[in-house]
């Protein structure tokens, strides 16, 4: 708790229960940067979207496929912050947060107790999002196609789990 605290200090977290009402809307823009992110990805393989969009032979869409599956991650957590009344303006604050009500079983107030009833997050989820924010920036400064592919493909994968997890928590309360 104390990081969260401090996290509170520096202004980057905020105990703010007007966020609550937010929740839906936060995992609703995580499904739209999935879309976008699946978009990208089958931009790569369809030859046909290419052509049409006029899209050079030697452009690689996957750094981007990384970014937006990582930030569809991000925001659907945002949405479970904003369930339990916070607001945060750092990614690893928001982690922070996730860990202690979450992963961690704290009791909260009530609405927040029915909200962990419903669903917990396991340590490895949690854990799915900073490896995301981590393999994101590799893809975004790396050269390497094949990297940035591979890192893509994961990261595209755990955002859907991780987004579909967090849809059955605030769907569940």
């Amino acid at each position: 708790m104390r990081a969260i605290e401090w996290y509170i200090k520096q202004g980057q977290l905020a105990k703010d229960n007007s966020y609550k009402s937010l929740a839906n809307k936060f995992l609703q823009k995580a499904r739209q940067n999935l879309i976008t992110m699946s978009l990208l990805s089958d931009l790569n393989s369809n030859k046909k979207a290419r052509e049409l969009l006029k899209v050079p032979k030697e452009y690689d869409s996957n750094e981007w496929v990384a970014i937006c599956g990582y930030y569809a991650m991000y925001t659907a957590a945002l949405s479970l912050l904003a369930e339990i009344g916070y607001r945060s303006k750092n990614h690893t604050a928001t982690l922070c947060v996730l860990e202690e009500f979450f992963v961690k079983k704290k009791i909260l107030d009530s609405d927040a107790l029915l909200l962990l009833k419903s669903a917990m997050f396991h340590k490895e989820e949690i854990e799915k999002l900073s490896d995301a924010r981590h393999k994101r920036e590799i893809a975004q400064y790396s050269i390497t196609k094949q990297t940035t592919k591979t890192i893509a493909e994961k990261i595209k994968k755990d955002a859907y789990e991780f987004i579909s997890k967090c849809g059955e928590i605030l769907e569940g309360k």
